[in-house]
């Protein structure tokens, strides 16, 4: 599994688990809603924003 998938996959759990939908979850994340339908068509998203995006998903993983 790719970081990008990994990256997909925990958003989708973590939407799963505080019953949001994962656009809601994707929007605070990685800046939008559409991000995570870009990333799951195979579309790709620059080092720096995937570090943020992991590092603020880190956060509401441990808050959840």
């Amino acid at each position: 599994m790719t970081e990008t998938q990994q990256l997909i996959r925990r958003i989708h759990d973590l939407a799963k688990r505080l019953d949001r939908s994962p656009a809601t979850i994707s929007a605070k994340v990685l800046g939008g809603g559409q991000v995570l339908a870009d990333l799951e068509s195979g579309k790709t998203i620059t080092l720096a924003k995937y570090e943020r995006a992991n590092a603020t998903l880190s956060d509401m993983e441990a808050n959840a």
